[in-house]
């Protein structure tokens, strides 16, 4: 399945993050209620797979849970050829086209 977020088209939903490939991407964190869709978290990565497996994602999950009052899981959009700086700027396009600004900077990466 795939989810757009603005511009990119994102792979979808995940619950397990050994179902991703161990690339690098930008990754959505996402609040499933019914058949409505939240986003609550993008970031980027240089590997999803070790970036969603991490405590520190754990952590992260926590809070979200506090949030999200149905199932959490992620999406990601695959960017292997792409720097970090890329990456970066892409997350930053996007939050500014969905009028959202930068979580804490000190998320998952």
């Amino acid at each position: 399945m795939s989810i757009l977020i603005g511009r990119l088209e994102f792979e979808g939903p995940f619950i397990d993050p050994q179902d991703i490939r161990p690339e690098s991407g930008i990754y959505g964190i996402i609040c499933q209620v019914g058949e409505e869709l939240e986003l609550i978290d993008l970031d980027e990565t240089h590997c999803l797979r070790d970036c969603l497996e991490s405590n520190e994602y754990a952590d992260n999950t926590r809070f979200y849970a506090e949030t999200c009052r149905g199932r959490l899981s992620a999406v990601v959009h695959y960017t292997p050829d792409l720097s970090a700086f890329e990456r970066s700027e892409i997350k930053h396009e996007l939050l500014s086209e969905l009028n959202q600004t930068d979580p804490e900077p000190e998320h998952v990466h």
